[in-house]
């Protein structure tokens, strides 16, 4: 860039700024223009940045090819290392005529990756460590003729444990060659949002006939059906490129090019050369039964229209073929544990999360493994775990047509990323038809023009439903299943294959279709014989035990109940709900229906009710609690005025997170268009709404279950469990039925319940459209009948069954409908495709062209696997958060003091400032504790001319990100803005330590929190004892507005347990107190809030005058609530000590948890010794690292929960307050004995090194210090 420009117009020459183009006759002040100029400032930082950038991109590229080229290589044979070998001299610092820096800073140690006191260390998300090298053994020929060897010895193998105290728990001969977890990179461990970006070299494109052709097609099959302008930008893209010539794409015949892309495979599943599960058709013609009361009785046979389906065997060849799917695909189950800190090295505790590491998937690969195999196979031999859901979906907002689609996942492959669906690993197997409307006809013209039963029409479909999955469990399926099918992997060895099926996801009308049940019988539950009028002893012992002996098993009883009441259908003539067939099959509630599972693997052993396992979506968030909440509605209209303030209490409710808690529609009580997870973030939020809305004998018993309903809420819904956290579900679940039952009992027979307007609309339409004549008096009356709460449903009785669940085929998530319901996205896309004429078998053609654009996609690209990219990441996972680096939001101190001087939260904001910064200065300077001052009532003072604060200015920022580690090991990032409602931050409290100047409630309760009022960063210049130069330092700060326990209603019930069944109130203090205002380090921040208003209490102003603009508190209310429900995270921080990764919570006193948690007498707990807890109080103006590691903890909250966290003994002097300089001294002393402990352990107290300075003469600091306090 040139800055220097001649005007030839004028006879001087000009000397002209190209940044903001003032002009200059003269050099010398133009020099002094270029030093100040700020355009010219921004356009060099734009730069550099733009220069940093593509740095970074080259070497992810880089790297990105040295990966590639190691994978391409394959894995090397391990060497032993070579000795012989000298070491590269230093030929830069080694030379005789080289003398050392003459800096200081040149010649200080340079101490990399200072990490934070263990309390306050958030580790990032890792996966399980490696595994050792696997033994060498040789796999067997490919023509599986050779005689079988000896089988080796199994045993026990442990894998190393990782920095979380997770390791993988083997039983076999050898540690197995192929570990998916092996290829898990830092992006599959973050939920946070990210761009993605591929390229990749030039590969064959068939069927397209060149590259440009393809990117066409895939721009049009695969970037989606409603074109944004991210997609706009790809099409440009293409025809924009270099490489792009018109004439490649001109004389395509594009239709026959689609027609071949979805073209079905041969014979042997082949489509080029490559596995692929074609889309087939099958008719199926059913026998139908008329009684003997029509003109033709008998069975006449019915052709049904063909089912659309795909082969699973197919689909697991394909799956293996796949280089992508394959390295993710985990072939040999293990068992995860975690060993605590706590934990001696023979403890540890299982971990409950994946299918592939449950019991019950453990339990079937060593009945494999112990199979007599097949004659002469030495195959490995390897367990598939089938996991399948089913329903129905409307495609169109407005019209009729529906899709009934059934999907496949594997057990073997991670549920987290079976849930993406840009993962694409939820498999499309069939779309089921329904009864056609001609065979209404049929039935009618058969049964003398009169028109059939309903109960005839209901097992008409009965029976079609099951041949359509007895096609699907086609012979190819059973060979599978017990004799395992030989595929070769895509890494060249040959397996054997055994298919499993392990769990069904549907819904309840579906479950009783699947399961061949009567619906809403007299046992409706799907896994057990409970009677209908006892489903509603949830939690009780009688109720556990009946589960366990009436348990539903396909045995030889139950297959001749069915066949006898089908002999009386089909060879007899009789009804289908005749009292023949009644008496036979309604004790029990089954139907006259040959069920598919039972017909083709029980044989096998198979017991087709254990695969239907607990819908977390239907029986609770739209089952349990929709129920309670709608009930809750029906007493609030009994009390004038109360729903009203119900809507304007949500309408107030502030969101949280990216999408954890949304905003509420205008009025929640008409239940208008919600969802799963609106009924979800109606519990999370609702104790607060509900709270003072009915008279006080009532509200505590309401308070209680609201409490009790979200706690079992955040626990069922985990995605990784322990059996600590089990024995915790367990004990809610027990409470929760009696909550349930004395809600009932005595809050809904205090009001007299009736219909709500929406429900009795609903049921006068229900009637007019039935024919009034048919319906019952009941539904016909006027007005709003009553209604009650009734408890003795299936979704009440399901929750008993939640934590067996668990404990045996791994968390909810798994196979929950969720999943499913985010699928049927991709048929209904596919629909629009479609001429709406038999879309069934258009759907499976634009899939099969979908998936193949994306097989050739995988073979172009450079990489293994996409690399994602976010812009406004951290360079390092380790890093704890992040904000910007821009200086363009400048705040002047002098200025700021001024035009704020009556503002107390303005109050000596640059003294408290600057007491915060001095120890962390002194922390980066690593200066030794000989060169502290031992006089800490001299420390505040020197802070304020040691401490140079450069132009006097520090620089405001819009927001920041905060990672943290989730308690399942997973990385996540919450945003805070201080002008938004996500302005809130928790933090560490000192659990153990109280000190004269602290709030009481510092030692009862685990976290701090604070409302962000400003986000800073400033560039400070130390010139105290230890300076090593005069470069300025970057520090990042929060201005925080403190939040103190509410004691009174502490002192009320026991809010230092879960107990209390209440959420934890908080208030602001007054703003003229010493401890109503702070500055934090952000990396101290644990992470976001989310607080609640009370709205009970009412706002503080109620004028909406406030006393601080700084503050915003004029809309402030008088008491706000810790929502711990507000994620499952958030939940299981407040379970202190059973977060996996929460490691700073492993091993220490902690508040007591619920009364009910101990450990079990197989896991004992002995604490090991870990350091003190790691926040200052409120009452501090700064917070800073203090490194405790040598601290020692007695006791622990799992083996007394009555233990009170502050009995725990400490010898180390509590952290002082820093808002006055008599107090900031004492700080400084206690900063002293953190050196101290620094140097004697100073791997654990490491944090960023020292930027690059230089030293500088007395003339120099004489200069600058004028120049920082010329005014």
């Amino acid at each position: 860039m040139n800055d220097l420009a001649t005007d030839e117009s004028f006879d001087a020459q000009i000397l002209l700024c190209e940044a903001c183009g003032r002009g200059f006759a003269h050099m010398n002040a133009y020099s002094n223009h270029t030093g100040s100029c700020r355009q010219q400032k921004k356009r060099m930082a734009s730069a550099l940045g733009s220069a940093k950038e593509k740095y970074r991109n080259k070497k992810a590229r880089l790297e990105a090819a040295m990966q590639l080229h190691q994978d391409e290589l394959g894995p090397q044979p391990a060497t032993a290392a070579p000795t012989d070998i000298a070491p590269i001299p230093d030929v830069i610092n080694s030379g005789p005529g080289i003398a050392e820096p003459a800096c200081l800073a040149g010649r200080r140690p340079r101490r990399e990756n200072r990490r934070l006191p263990l309390r306050y260390r958030t580790e990032p998300a890792v996966p399980p460590a490696s595994l050792p090298p696997a033994v060498t053994h040789s796999h067997p020929p490919n023509d599986s003729t050779s005689p079988v060897d000896a089988t080796p010895k199994r045993r026990l193998l442990k894998s190393p444990l990782n920095v979380f105290g997770l390791f993988r728990q083997y039983f076999s001969t050898h540690f197995p060659d192929h570990d998916p977890d092996s290829n898990t990179q830092a992006a599959d461990l973050s939920d946070v949002v990210a761009d993605h970006s591929t390229v990749g070299p030039s590969s064959p494109f068939l069927p397209y006939p060149n590259q440009n052709a393809f990117l066409l097609g895939e721009w049009y099959w695969n970037n989606g059906l409603q074109k944004t302008k991210d997609g706009f930008r790809k099409l440009v893209d293409i025809i924009s490129a270099a490489s792009f010539n018109p004439a490649d794409v001109r004389n395509i015949g594009w239709d026959l090019l689609h027609k071949r892309l979805a073209e079905p495979t041969n014979s042997e599943d082949i489509w080029l050369d490559e596995p692929d599960a074609s889309w087939k058709e099958t008719s199926i013609t059913l026998p139908i039964p008329f009684d003997r009361n029509t003109p033709n009785p008998g069975v006449q046979l019915y052709t049904f229209p063909p089912l659309c389906h795909r082969s699973i065997v197919s689909i697991l060849k394909e799956k293996m073929a796949n280089p992508r799917d394959f390295q993710n695909f985990h072939l040999e189950p293990y068992e995860l544990r975690w060993r605590r800190k706590d934990m001696s090295d023979k403890e540890s505790t299982r971990v409950h999360g994946e299918l592939y590491t449950s019991p019950i998937f453990l339990e079937t690969h060593e009945e494999i493994q112990a199979l007599d195999g097949e004659p002469g196979c030495t195959l490995p031999r390897v367990l598939i775990g089938l996991m399948f859901g089913s329903d129905a979906t409307h495609l169109t907002s407005f019209g009729s047509a529906s899709l009934w689609p059934c999907y496949m996942y594997f057990g073997n492959e991670s549920k987290y990323r079976r849930c993406k669906p840009t993962c694409n690993l939820c498999n499309h197997i069939a779309y089921f038809r329904k009864l056609p409307p001609e065979f209404q006809d049929f039935a009618t013209l058969h049964s003398g023009n009169k028109n059939p039963s309903q109960a005839f029409m209901t097992h008409c479909q009965r029976e079609f439903f099951h041949a359509q999955w007895k096609v699907l469990l086609d012979d190819d399926f059973i060979e599978a299943y017990e004799h395992g099918v030989v595929i070769e992997c895509c890494d060249g060895i040959k397996r054997r294959f055994y298919l499993r099926i392990f769990a069904y996801s549907a819904d309840y009308p579906e479950k009783v279709l699947l399961t061949s049940i009567r619906n809403m019988g007299n046992c409706p539950c799907p896994r057990c014989l409970t009677p209908k009028d006892l489903l509603d002893q949830l939690g009780t012992g009688r109720d556990k035990n009946r589960r366990v002996k009436l348990a539903r098993v396909d045995n030889l009883q139950h297959r001749v109940k069915i066949s006898s009441s089908c002999d009386i259908i089909y060879i007899q003539n009789r009804t289908v709900n005749s009292i023949f067939v009644e008496n036979i099959l309604k004790p029990e509630s089954w139907v006259p229906t040959e069920n598919a599972f039972s017909h083709r693997l029980s044989p096998f052993g198979f017991n087709l009710f254990s695969i239907f396992l607990v819908d977390f979506m239907h029986e609770f968030e739209l089952g349990v609690w929709k129920k309670v909440f709608i009930h809750l509605l029906r007493i609030l209209e009994c009390i004038h005025g109360a729903t009203n303030k119900l809507d304007q209490r949500f309408r107030d409710m502030p969101t949280f997170g990216r999408d954890s808690i949304r905003r509420f529609t205008n009025s929640v009580s008409e239940l208008k268009k919600l969802g799963a997870r609106d009924y979800e973030n109606i519990l999370q939020c609702s104790m607060p709404v509900f709270e003072g809305l009915l008279p006080d004998e009532h509200n505590q018993n309401l308070m209680d279950l609201l409490f009790i309903l979200a706690h079992w809420h955040a626990l069922a819904k985990l995605r990784q469990h322990t059996e600590l956290s089990l024995d915790i579900l367990e004990s809610v679940t027990i409470q929760l039925g009696q909550s349930l039952r004395d809600f009932e009992a005595k809050t809904c027979s205090a009001y007299d319940t009736r219909e709500l307007k929406r429900e009795e609309t609903a049921r006068r339409r229900h009637a007019e459209s039935a024919g009034a004549t048919n319906r019952p008096n009941s539904e016909n009356a006027a007005g709003a009948l009553p209604k009650v709460l009734n408890l003795n449903t299936y979704k009440d009785h399901s929750l008993g069954d939640y934590v067996e669940t668990i404990r045996q085929c791994g968390t909810v998530d798994s196979y929950s409908t969720e999943s499913m319901e985010l699928e049927h996205r991709s048929p209904k896309s596919r629909y629009l495709r479609t001429n709406r004429k038999d879309f069934e078998k258009q759907l499976g053609s634009i899939e099969r062209r979908q998936a193949r654009i994306r097989r050739i996609r995988q073979k172009l690209s450079s990489r293994a696997r996409e690399t994602f990219v976010h812009e406004k990441a951290p360079e390092s996972s380790a890093s704890t958060y992040h904000i910007g680096k821009t200086q363009s939001h400048p705040l002047d101190l002098g200025v700021f003091a001024r035009d704020y001087c009556r503002d107390p939260a303005a109050k000596d904001f640059t003294t408290k400032l600057k007491e915060h910064l001095f120890p962390r200065v002194q922390e980066r300077l690593q200066i030794a504790p000989e060169n502290l001052s031992s006089d800490t009532s001299v420390a505040a003072q020197v802070a304020q001319y040691t401490i140079l604060i450069k132009n006097n200015r520090v620089y405001n920022h819009k927001l920041a990100r905060f990672y943290h580690t989730t308690y399942d090991v997973r990385r996540s990032e919450d945003v805070v803005n201080p002008n938004t409602p996500h302005c809130n931050v928790m933090l560490l409290a000192n659990t153990e330590q109280k000190d004269v100047g602290s709030p009481n409630w510092v030692a009862e309760h685990p976290f701090l929190y604070g409302c962000v009022l400003g986000i800073y960063h400033v560039n400070v210049v130390y010139t105290g004892p230890g300076m090593i130069g005069y470069e300025a330092m970057r520090f990042d700060f929060l201005y925080v507005r403190w939040f103190q326990l509410d004691r009174a209603q502490s002192q009320a019930r026991n809010h230092r347990n879960w107990a209390s069944l209440r959420l934890d109130r908080l208030s602001f203090p007054p703003m003229n107190g010493p401890g109503s205002f702070g500055f934090i380090d952000p990396g101290l921040v644990l992470r976001g809030c989310h607080l609640i208003p009370a709205y009970s209490l009412g706002r503080i102003h109620l004028d909406g005058i406030g006393l601080s603009k700084i503050a915003k508190d004029s809309n402030d209310w008088k008491g706000y609530y810790a929502n711990r429900f507000a994620d499952r995270d958030m939940a299981v921080r407040y379970h202190w000590g059973l977060g996996i990764g929460h490691i700073y919570s492993h091993g220490r006193n902690t508040p007591p948890q619920h009364p009910s948690t101990t450990f079990s007498a197989h896991e004992p707990e002995d604490p090991e010794a870990l350091p003190n807890p790691s926040c200052s109080t409120p009452s501090n103006s700064g917070f800073r690292a203090e490194d405790d590691d040598g601290d020692k903890l007695h006791g622990s909250e799992l083996d007394d929960p009555d233990a009170a966290p502050g009995e725990a003994a400490s010898d180390e002097a509590a952290p002082g307050k820093v808002t006055s300089a008599e107090v900031a001294s004492d700080e400084v002393a206690s900063d002293e004995a953190a050196f101290d402990e620094a140097a004697s352990d100073e791997a654990a107290s490491e944090r960023d090194s020292l930027e690059e300075s230089s030293d500088r003469d007395d003339d120099t600091f004489l200069e600058l210090y004028d120049t920082y306090y010329s005014d």
